[in-house]
């Protein structure tokens, strides 16, 4: 026969899984959110370097002399599908007269002249923007690229007529910089800043679902208990020879179970966004971290694991709490917002800055939240520093513990059921008790 404790986690489990707002915040998000992105940036990756692979490119050609058609020869030889239009074709476009290119390369007169007696030749690129989409300034950027190219040829040809038998690239650099980072002991051709907005763009995802699982947990945990309190059932419940505590853990226990398996489909979904970024880094659009050796570690996922199922524990243990003092689940709801802040403050500040640029006070004030750790072991995993993400961990345990003694000891009074914290409108917070 089940015991006490086992029946009430089947309980909650039960009426959680009933509720299609569990199903798709907490496990279906996770599960797709991140091969969703992964996918996305892929396929916006792929689109964009296809559109760059065929740039139509409308010709207005004013010069006519060798200089400016060698520069058309230069952007076909390049892959530039070349098209040749008339000034007037140019009025009517800047008209607003709509043509089979919105791309418009105009070579000014003396084009030719310019270049050969050593001054500064005229290109001007028109672009007719209509999605606004990154692929239409993107083709422009090309092109751009494309007669700056031409630019260098034509200044090495300067440069060679002046200084005869020497290395042209000697005297265009008089001075070089090379910038290597260093990587466990280990040089790595890449600059810090490539390899920091790399590890940017991979890691950004993780604190902003971090906050999604949390809040969706707390509200989770709130509900239960805010539901059983304004339909009179809790009542019921604590009537029974049931010890209050074992009520207690078996409401958090049951919500565990439903954060384990989010936790899951977190970890899910999380591999194959790695995946998806490694694949886009393999194509050549970014560093690949793994082949310089900041790749996610398996102990780091696994300590990944653990801080994030502790912060969930966190949240659930301090939700439960907030929503006995509430009548109900609107109530819970609202009383919920002051629970987002230490979720947010976190993620948001340790997405962009790590936390030993804060000052001492900062520092202190962001470790002393539970639900800061998941973001720090995201950040540890690459670079294998697990002190104080272990630190974190036993202080995650150790802060549970005391919130789930709290809760417990207030399940076991009579305050569970009188206590009431109510928001009137135009009044602060006020506790009462309840008639009986």
């Amino acid at each position: 026969m089940a015991s006490p404790l086992m029946r009430i986690i089947k309980k909650e489990v039960l009426e959680m899984v009933r509720d299609p707002r569990l199903l798709l915040g907490m496990i279906i998000v996770p599960v797709l959110i991140f091969p969703l992105i992964g996918m996305s940036m892929s396929a916006s990756v792929s689109s964009v370097e296809d559109s760059m692979s065929h740039i139509e490119l409308g010709i207005v050609n004013l010069d006519g002399g060798n200089r400016s058609d060698d520069l058309i020869s230069f952007m076909v030889a390049h892959g530039i599908t070349d098209s040749y239009y008339s000034s007037a074709d140019l009025d009517m476009m800047l008209g607003g007269i709509k043509y089979p290119v919105d791309l418009f390369m105009v070579i000014q007169q003396n084009f030719t002249q310019t270049i050969e007696a050593n001054g500064s030749a005229l290109v001007v690129l028109y672009t007719t923007l209509e999605t606004y989409s990154i692929s239409e300034g993107l083709k422009s950027e090309g092109i751009s690229a494309l007669v700056y190219e031409y630019r260098e040829s034509v200044l090495n040809e300067r440069i060679a007529q002046s200084y005869t038998g020497v290395d042209i690239s000697e005297v265009k650099n008089p001075v070089v910089v090379s910038s290597l980072s260093v990587i466990d002991g280990e040089v790595v051709a890449n600059s810090p800043s490539e390899i920091t907005n790399q590890m940017m763009t991979q890691s950004i995802m993780i604190p902003m679902v971090l906050m999604i699982l949390l809040i969706m947990a707390a509200q989770l945990a709130a509900t239960s208990v805010a539901m059983e309190k304004e339909e009179k059932t809790l009542e019921t419940l604590l009537t029974t020879p049931v010890p209050r505590s074992t009520i207690l853990f078996g409401k958090i226990a049951g919500v565990v179970v439903i954060s384990a398996i989010a936790v899951v489909a977190y970890m899910v979904g999380f591999s194959y966004y790695m995946s998806s970024m490694n694949a886009i880094s393999s194509d050549g659009s970014g560093i690949d971290l793994a082949a310089i050796g900041l790749a996610p570690s398996p102990e780091g996922m696994v300590i990944l694991l653990a801080t994030l199922f502790l912060s969930l524990v966190s949240a659930l243990s301090l939700s439960v709490l907030v929503a006995s003092f509430t009548e109900d689940v609107r109530s819970a709801q609202s009383l919920l917002g002051v629970l987002y802040v230490p979720i947010f403050i976190p993620a948001l500040v340790l997405m962009f800055v790590d936390i030993s640029q804060l000052p001492g006070i900062a520092q202190g004030a962001i470790l002393a939240i539970p639900f800061t750790y998941p973001i720090l072991a995201a950040k540890a995993m690459y670079t294998g520093e697990y002190t104080l993400v272990l630190f974190g961990i036993v202080y995650q345990v150790i802060f549970t513990a005391v919130i789930i003694y709290v809760a417990s000891r207030f399940f076991s009074s009579e305050k569970i059921l009188t206590a009431r914290l109510n928001l009137k409108r135009g009044r602060s917070f006020s506790l009462r008790k309840r008639k009986s």
